[in-house]
């Protein structure tokens, strides 16, 4: 009776143990999945934006931060903000930077929460272009719906 209920005992700490580490296995491989995906659909992103917003402008990330930043001049900031805003994509902030540190954020949410509000973003850029007298370089993150990309690569095909 006793080597019944010793294993018993095994059993239901086996069990016990390796459901414990079944869960975190499950979540680890959930959040590398989670991870993966938003890899994925950063790459997608950043490939709509070179494909329809960034294309003819100057990129001025010289190494400062991820390649996935695109820093541009006042005029090509203007230029991005003109195409975002006739594609009716959003932008979730603003990022101005001036000798390599960063300037100042602005985000959508200061201005009313609507990231694809043209009103916001324009007003932002303004008040950063009268704070400063020296140039600045102006990065931005932007929010695409999920439906431009999959049309973008529709179209492309």
């Amino acid at each position: 009776m006793t080597q019944i209920i010793l294993f018993l005992i095994v059993i239901i700490v086996a069990a016990a143990y390796g459901s414990k580490y079944a869960e975190k296995a499950k979540a680890d491989i959930e959040e590398f999945n989670r991870t993966k995906e938003s890899k994925a659909r950063q790459a997608e992103k950043l490939a709509y934006l070179k494909a329809n917003v960034f294309t003819g402008l100057q990129n001025r990330n010289e190494g400062m931060d991820s390649e996935a930043i695109h820093y541009f001049s006042e005029a090509d900031f203007e230029t991005v903000l003109n195409r975002v805003e006739k594609l009716g994509i959003g932008i979730l902030g603003i990022e101005p930077w001036l000798n390599g540190d960063l300037y100042g954020v602005k985000v959508a949410e200061d201005y009313g929460g609507d990231p694809s509000d043209a009103k916001w973003y324009r007003k932002a850029f303004a008040e950063f272009k009268e704070s400063n007298e020296k140039p600045l370089l102006y990065a931005a993150s932007y929010r695409i719906p999920k439906n431009y990309i999959v049309w973008q690569a529709v179209l492309s095909k």
